[in-house]
Parts: structure tokens; sequence; C-alpha cells
């Protein structure tokens, strides 16, 4: 039977347990829960701290509220002087186109030889010195008015501010004409796409897309054009294709003509090497029509190629037909000694 041990304080606790006879640096699990400090609860919830940066942002958008009414005021008073200034400057040429008048009043009135003359120019000396003593008045008020104003404002400043609303208000007219015209543009685009005009269609999108590169609306259009060139022309070498399967027997000449007009590029594969195979089978058949010797077939891509054969015995090779080779493979253009090794006899 266990006998039951009461302690009454944690130095009794410490005998009980023999705390002494413990290795040094060592603690038991006691001692470690009572030195762990106990988890601090968070003084501020999170509602709390929306609650306060709602209030800052309020308090933001008012003091950019006041900002910005301050900001129009001072423009207002700087309108204020500039309209001073220019009055200003209104009364000082009035003032010396009065002295102007006054002074050759003044050498008529000295020059003239008829009475009437004097009288006149002496009235006009009158009118053209009233005219301009008023003048250099409202000249000196204009000008203390617009220094005193000057003294009040922070002249500087608003200047570069007026510049920075009219550089900012340039941009946004330049934005909003840019956005116009290729707004146009591409709406001019679309036209020529909806009505097969393919080449002006891609010659408007061309100059826009160095203008506007990565722009998603012409990239999509660029698109659409190219599955829509793709598409006529996969319908015309369909075409092409049955009349050739058609017409070999009756009119190889001719199927080969047809066939070899085609503009094979981007085709796709299965389609392109129909294609050869008719032209082949044409090319093989106006041969034999033909007597041509031993002709050879030059295919370095597939869906194109070249029947060669030698106009001699001892000529050079030229060229018989050509399919998808481009300008450069002309009917009776010399073929060169490398094309010509690597041609097979064409079945």
């Amino acid at each position: 039977m266990s006998q039951s041990i009461v302690v009454k304080s944690f130095a009794e606790l410490a005998e009980v347990l023999k705390l002494e006879d413990l290795p040094e640096g060592s603690t038991t699990a006691a001692e470690e829960v009572i030195a762990q400090p106990a988890p601090e609860s968070p003084t501020t919830d999170l509602a709390d701290l929306l609650a306060e940066l709602e209030t800052a942002s309020a308090t933001l958008a008012a003091v950019a509220r006041r900002d910005q009414e301050a900001r129009a005021l001072a423009l207002h008073d700087l309108e204020q002087y500039d309209a001073l200034v220019a009055r200003q400057r209104e009364a000082e040429s009035a003032h010396r186109r009065a002295r102007q008048v006054r002074l050759e009043s003044e050498a008529l009135i000295a020059a003239a030889f008829a009475e009437e003359a004097r009288i006149a120019a002496e009235r006009a000396a009158t009118v053209a010195a009233r005219t301009e003593a008023a003048a250099e008045t409202l000249a000196d008020r204009y000008r203390q008015e617009a220094e005193q104003l000057e003294a009040q404002l922070d002249l500087e400043r608003l200047l570069a501010e007026r510049r920075r609303q009219e550089e900012a208000e340039k941009a946004k007219a330049a934005e909003a004409e840019t956005a116009r015209r290729l707004s146009g543009a591409i709406a001019r685009a679309k036209s020529a796409l909806e009505a097969g005009r393919f080449e002006e269609a891609k010659g408007l999108l061309g100059a826009l897309g160095s203008e506007f590169p990565g722009n998603p609306e012409i990239n999509s259009l660029n698109i659409m054009i190219a599955q829509r060139e793709l598409a006529v022309k996969m319908s015309a070498a369909e075409e092409v294709l049955w009349a050739a399967r058609r017409e070999l027997r009756h009119d190889p000449a001719g199927t080969v003509a047809r066939l070899e007009t085609l503009d094979v590029e981007g085709l796709p594969e299965d389609l392109a090497r129909q294609l050869f195979g008719e032209w082949a089978r044409a090319c093989s058949r106006l041969c034999r029509d033909r007597e041509i010797a031993e002709p050879l077939r030059y295919a370095p891509d597939p869906g194109r190629g070249a029947v060669i054969a030698r106009e001699s015995q001892d000529g050079s090779y030229v060229v018989v037909s050509a399919l998808g080779m481009g300008p450069a493979w002309q009917t009776g253009s010399i073929v060169g000694e490398r094309q010509v090794r690597r041609a097979r006899p064409l079945r």
C-alpha cells in the first residue's frame, strides 16, 4: 500500500523530489513547466485594425480633396495674375502709341502752314496726351496689383503646376487621338478582311503592328487573316486537285499547267502531298507524250519539287515543270549540278 505525502510549499516539494541529487544543469519537468512564460493574448483584433485602416483611408481622401481645392484656387489666382500682366502690357502699348501720336501732332503743330491743320493737330495732341496719361496711370496700377498678387503667390511653383497640367492634357489628347486612329485602322482592316481583300487588310495591320507591338486585337486579326487565306488557298488547291484527277488522262499538259500555278506554301502536309503526287504523275505522262528521255524528279521538301531533263544528250538539265519552287525555277531554266545530283528518276 502506497503512502501519500502532503507538501505545503515548493521547498518541501524540492526535498521530496530530491532535486539536489540531479546533475548540474538539468531540470525537471515541473521546473520546465514553471519556467515557461504564459502566452500573451493579442491586445488588438483584426476588426480594430480594419476600422483604423478605413479611418486612415477616409482621412487620406479628405486631405487629397482639400489639396485639389487648394490647387484649383491657387491656379485661379495665377489666372488673375496673368490677366493683370496682360492688361499692363496692353496699357503700356497704348501709352507708347499715344506718345507717338502726341509727338507727331506736336511736330505738325510746329510746322503747319494752314491754320486748320494746326488746329486739328492741336486737338489730336490733346487727345493723345490725355490718352498717354491715362494709359500710363492704368499701366502703373496694373503693375502694382500684379506685384502685390505675385508677392502672395509661389509663382514658380504655380507655373510649374500649370505646365504639368498642360502637359498632362496634351498627353491625354494624344492618347485619345492614338486610340481613335487605332480603332479606325482596325475597323478598316476588318472591313477589308470581310470583303476578302487580304493584302489590303495585312497592309493596314502591318503599319499598325510596328506602332502598337503586341496589341491583342491586331494579333487576333492577323491570325484571322492567315486562317482565311489558308482556307481560300486550300479551297482553290482542292478544286485544282479534283480537276487534275479528272483531266489527267485526256490533257496532261493542261493538268501540269494548272497544278504548277498553285501556291502550296503553308498547305496542310496531306493536301500538299496529294497535289505533289498528281503533279508528278501528270509530269510523267507529259514527258512520255513529248518523248522526253530520262526525266528526273528533284524534291527538296515535302510537297515541293521540279521535274528536270536534258534538252540534248550532252546538254544541261533544264526545268520541265516545277511546283512550289519559286520564280527561279521557271520552265526552261538551267538546273545546277548540286540539284541534279540530288534528283531521282521520275516514274
